[in-house]
């Protein structure tokens, strides 16, 4: 039984093999010739949340600005409480004045958690990223 794997850039589960994406059709050779915070900004499409939330720490942390206007498709689509922390927290990281208004609306969330973290800055998820 070999692995599963997505596509970087649809998300579609693919075999572990397939060197191109039968949905996309870009090839796996592609994805390694992206710069680092492309790689990540294409891995917030990621169907995992784990994955996703990875990357938006690691955006948030490399106060990466193109990061802004897909983390506020992700709010709108109306995310999980942790990714929606996590994004909170990044936004409080990135600091430009676009992610200001997105982080106020968090701040106004309903979950406790995502309030939370947007109005402690710096504090630390329990994995040891930024929350």
């Amino acid at each position: 039984m070999g692995t599963t794997s997505f596509c970087p850039f649809c998300g579609r589960q693919s075999p572990d093999d397939d060197q191109t994406c039968a949905r996309c059709g870009m090839s796996l050779d592609h994805w390694r010739e992206y710069p680092f915070e492309e790689r990540l900004l294409l891995t917030l499409r990621h169907p995992l949340p784990e994955h996703q939330m990875m990357a938006i720490r690691l955006l948030g942390k490399r106060k990466y600005e193109r990061a802004v206007p897909v983390i506020a498709e992700m709010i709108a689509a109306g995310q999980d409480v942790y990714v929606l922390r996590d994004i909170a927290v990044a936004l409080s990281q990135i600091d430009t004045a676009d992610n200001r208004k997105l982080l106020e609306r968090l701040r106004d969330h309903p979950s406790p958690v995502v309030r939370r973290a947007g109005k402690e800055p710096g504090r630390q998820t329990p994995e040891g990223g930024a929350r």
